[in-house]
């Protein structure tokens, strides 16, 4: 039976020898909007009457696509092909070439799947298919080694690859060691159901090894039994660093004693034992730990190669404001690590504790060059003003605005369909020469696209086109929202650009939503208790009006929880105001701003905080209200 698509085609083709309608861009939209809807409402005489008549409209390649997709098990590889060259850029279009691979396979044109593709797809359902097309085409020893490579991962494979899996096991692949290195991927994935698959499938007389596997998996607390029970190999020595990881998290105490018993049993060597330490270390540097925690702890970290464990304890010297500590733990960075802005910054710190005045200057001034948060530091800590950069974006060229991907940005835009509008802005911005790039950002500001002038600025790392980095954002909302609250409107804005860049379609994986990226209860609770009118779903957190009206009202309740510091409502905005009291109790009033914010154990919020203070610095900046990085008060508290 003939499908609508091809009566659709040849109602097209019949129109096409009239040009498109020459009229407004109104009108355009107009028919746009009915094509969509006719086309949502399965009204095809319609789409075809009215699809051909939109031709120089700037959305009109998402109708085509639209067109093609639906009707894929109907198309030809020329015509998918075709497509694609005149819409390289379109976002959609994207995943279009692997599911033409798909629908190739479905058809079971093997050859006509290789002469479409001839080299393997990245979307591992059409590899799958393309190198099951190999091996139905004779060549098998290419077929099995991506059938490998396909299979050694930690999670499970689309339904797609069952049958050039299947191929791959007859031919006698799937071996012993292999399902075992299959096993560890999933086993440090912790992708539970596939270890206990993978392990059903290992030969009878492995059941020793997946007996211990399983028990394993069930109570990391057996890794001794484990490791008594089987051999020692490369294998065994690797499932038990990672099962004792996770026992360190459950117990670190009951995991230190095992190490010495492990590594004797598994026969490992400095590398594997050193291992072992530093996954209880990580769970030893709270304030929770006995002195002989503590020694055993810093003997660990002493002999340790991970900077990143080093750096942990400078923190936790920071945070308990262990003076010497920190002047051994600094010392022992590597070079590389101690070029590092925050500890560049406390070498001065000790330096000028030492008297030595000279050499601690010279560093903050050499850091203060710099941008961002401890340069401004460093010139406050010098009390000099400090010397912001902007660099001037040059004006559009008068070209730019007409090409087919701003055309369609524009019109996703104007639709509300923000972030497809990214989609397409990312893409174009990822392809042109810096200097492009800066005339982009500058010409997204000129739209009053907010997020797209941030995302270009990021794209083509324009770190000092601070205009178009920090745009003044629906400033008359901040101001109307701010007024007769203590939170200042450039605050405001500095947390939002922080948590969403200016997109007010952002939607986090957790579901924290717009500007201000708000989580829909902490939403519902905020227009109870303030009696916000007018809300009644979180589908409206997307508005920015309402967005700002409920954030701002959330962060001015957090900034008077913590006596109207920024440096505490900008840690409580983001990781709760629970775990910000945690750690105030624990520096105990010991601490200066900074001291605080580096001590943060999570890096996350420490990196949040720190952003915040400098772009709140970026924003009074264009607003002409020249402060130093932290008020007065700020600076002189203690935390």
């Amino acid at each position: 039976m003939e499908k609508w698509h091809y009566w659709l085609v040849g109602a097209c083709l019949a129109a096409a020898s009239g040009a498109a309608l020459a009229d407004s861009l109104d009108a355009q939209r107009q028919r746009y909007q009915q094509i969509k809807q006719a086309w949502d409402n399965k009204q095809m005489a319609e789409v075809a009457e009215l699809l051909p008549t939109l031709k120089d409209y700037p959305l009109y390649p998402y109708l085509e696509y639209r067109q093609l997709s639906e009707g894929l098990d109907q198309e030809s590889g020329f015509t998918i092909q075709d497509f694609l060259k005149r819409n390289p850029s379109l976002p959609p279009a994207r995943s279009l070439s692997a599911r033409f691979v798909n629908e190739l396979a479905r058809r079971e044109d093997w050859r006509g799947l290789l002469v479409f593709s001839p080299e393997a797809p990245q979307p591992v359902s059409a590899r799958c298919n393309y190198y099951y097309a190999r091996w139905m085409t004779g060549q098998q020893e290419e077929a099995l080694r991506g059938a490998k490579a396909i299979w050694l991962r930690g999670s499970e494979l689309p339904g797609s690859c069952d049958k050039l899996i299947t191929v791959w096991q007859g031919a006698g692949e799937q071996t012993a060691i292999a399902t075992l290195a299959r096993i560890r991927l999933a086993f440090e994935a912790g992708n539970s159901s596939l270890v206990t698959a993978l392990v059903g499938q290992l030969p009878a007389d492995y059941q020793t090894i997946a007996s211990g596997l399983l028990a394993l998996q069930r109570d990391p607390a057996t890794v001794e039994a484990f490791a008594r029970d089987v051999g020692p190999t490369d294998f065994t020595r690797q499932i038990v660093v990672v099962a004792f990881t996770r026992l360190a998290r459950q117990d670190a105490e009951q995991a230190r004693q095992m190490i010495p018993t492990l590594a004797r049993l598994q026969k490992m060597g400095d590398e594997d034992t050193q291992a072992l330490k530093e996954a209880v270390v990580w769970r030893l540097m709270g304030a929770d730990v006995t002195a002989e925690q503590a020694r055993w702890r810093d003997n660990v970290v002493m002999t340790s190669g991970s900077t990143r464990l080093l750096e942990r304890r400078i923190r936790m010297a920071l945070g308990s404001h262990d003076r010497r500590g920190l002047n051994t733990w600094i010392a022992r960075l590597p070079l590389e690590a101690k070029e590092k802005e925050e500890w560049q910054y406390w070498q001065a710190d000790l330096l000028l504790e030492q008297g030595r005045k000279e050499e601690a200057q010279e560093i903050l001034r050499r850091l203060m060059q710099a941008r961002g948060f401890y340069p401004m530091v460093a010139a406050q800590r010098l009390g000099e003003p400090y010397p912001l950069r902007i660099d001037p974006a040059p004006a559009p060229d008068a070209t730019l605005a007409q090409g087919a991907e701003i055309a369609r940005v524009r019109e996703l835009m104007y639709w509300g369909m923000d972030n497809l509008a990214r989609q397409e802005w990312a893409g174009l911005v990822a392809n042109r020469s810096n200097r492009q790039q800066q005339q982009l950002a500058r010409y997204a500001l000129e739209q009053s696209w907010w997020d797209l002038s941030v995302q270009a600025t990021i794209t083509g790392k324009l770190w000092n086109n601070l205009t178009e980095r920090f745009p003044l954002a629906w400033q008359n909302l901040y101001q109307q929202y701010t007024r007769g609250k203590a939170i200042p409107e450039s605050y405001a804005m500095a947390i939002s650009r922080q948590e969403s860049a200016w997109n007010p379609k952002a939607r986090s994986p957790v579901g924290a939503t717009g500007l201000m990226q708000i989580m829909p209860a902490t939403a519902q609770h905020t227009v109870q208790k303030y009696g916000i009118a007018g809300y009644s779903n979180s589908s409206q957190l997307f508005n920015p009006p309402t967005n700002i009206e409920i954030g701002t009202q959330y962060l001015e309740s957090v900034y008077q929880q913590f006596g109207q510091n920024r440096v505490f409502a900008a840690a409580a905005y983001n990781a709760g105001p629970g775990r910000v009291r945690t750690w105030q109790r624990n520096s105990g009033g010991q601490l200066d701003a900074v001291a605080w914010i580096e001590s943060i154990p999570f890096s996350e919020t420490r990196g949040y905080v720190k952003n915040v203070l400098a772009y709140d610095a970026y924003y009074r900046h264009f607003m002409d209200r020249h402060d130093a990085l932290l008020s007065e008060n700020e600076w002189q508290s203690r935390y």
